[in-house]
């Protein structure tokens, strides 16, 4: 880093947990430590995400509020208001970006962040190579990508993607699966858990088969949508199995983080899973083929009462597959290393915009 640059990463607001906004602020505190200026930037002075314990500084541009629509606004106030932790009016001093700010935009609003920004050097984030597909659907001009001066991706099928989709320079990042209280655990209960926020309709239709099973009679079926990390991962540790309703997924979190706290994961890849999900960590079925990931589930349930050895070996493996591979270590290596691409990719800092790099 040859010169101070602002990374600023226009964020959403959201009343939910979103994992794209959970990695993008674990990069950011990376980038924090590492010594560069990094921070969050949202469209209200008084918005915090509260599904992830970002304690550094952030920004507000009142420029940002075409990233959500006003109803969405105005109920993720009224649930922090409610749940009392709406914080004081001007938490996020306002922050109108300079020209020599770098903007990071994630892929799935990339149109409309350089419609807001349109002077400011970009870098790109894809979290989700199908987010590649509504930002060129998004964009009428046919030259959005021609705007960004750099990018990187989180994972094998977003790195593929993005390759597709933009000519320039771009880095790879490692993403962690190792969230505060996310460990194997050897003893579990009976339990199955399952993330219904993909395909809400299957996850609904498979846990009502399933829990009319005579061999699930003894099991509890437990969905973890909506539960800040550390009760997903207190969920994790202690449910045997963990069914996987991926759909088009950048990297798939929810079954990584499920193979790390040792469950037995059955289900879909969801395209980003292909890289750690296969008959070594898991049970995959075909996707979206929810009877196959029924008759699996029973004969995963059947196989454990009868004999659990090769069920806990393999779960035993995939957890220091997963371990191994997304470690925090892996992680941060891999951010200070893209940064240093993307610093070098835009050039001297005291010339930040400059001329733009044709890739074409």
């Amino acid at each position: 880093m040859t010169a101070r640059r602002t990374y600023l990463f226009p964020l959403p607001e959201v009343a939910k947990p979103v994992g794209g906004v959970n990695v993008l602020l674990q990069i950011i505190e990376v980038l924090r430590r590492a010594g560069y200026d990094a921070a969050p930037l949202y469209a209200s002075p008084g918005y915090t995400y509260r599904f992830w314990p970002y304690t550094g500084d952030a920004f507000h541009d009142p420029a940002l509020a075409s990233l959500a629509n006003p109803f969405e606004r105005r109920l993720t106030r009224l649930k922090q208001k409610l749940s009392g932790l709406l914080p004081r009016s001007g938490a996020n001093p306002f922050r109108r970006p300079g020209p020599g700010d770098v903007i990071v935009a994630p892929e799935f609003c990339l149109t409309e962040i350089a419609r807001v920004y349109p002077d400011n050097p970009l870098v790109l984030a894809v979290q989700n190579g199908f987010g590649l597909l509504l930002a060129r659907h998004w964009d009428k001009t046919g030259n959005v990508m021609g705007k960004v001066d750099a990018a990187f991706s989180i994972s094998e099928a977003c790195h593929a993607a993005l390759r597709h989709a933009y000519p320039g320079p771009a880095e790879r990042i490692t993403l962690p699966v190792d969230q505060p209280g996310l460990d194997y655990t050897e003893a579990k209960q009976r339990r199955i858990a399952y993330m219904p926020r993909k395909r809400p309709e299957q996850a609904r239709f498979v846990a009502d088969t399933l829990a009319a099973l005579p061999e699930l009679k003894r099991w509890e079926l437990t969905p973890i949508d909506g539960l800040p990390p550390g009760q997903v991962a207190a969920a994790l540790r202690e449910a045997l199995i963990f069914l996987s309703f991926s759909e088009q997924e950048g990297f798939g979190l929810p079954p990584a983080e499920a193979m790390k706290a040792g469950c037995i994961t059955i289900g879909y890849a969801g395209i980003g899973g292909e890289e750690f999900f296969d008959a070594t960590t898991g049970i995959k079925v075909p996707d979206a083929d929810f009877a196959a990931l029924i008759d699996a589930t029973r004969a995963t349930v059947t196989e454990y009462d009868r004999d659990p050895a090769r069920l806990d070996s393999l779960r035993r493996a995939a957890s220091a597959v997963i371990a191994r591979k997304y470690s925090r270590s892996a992680f941060e290596t891999t951010v200070k290393s893209a940064w240093a691409g993307l610093d070098a990719a835009l050039g001297p800092a005291e010339n930040p915009k400059g001329s733009k790099v044709n890739h074409t």
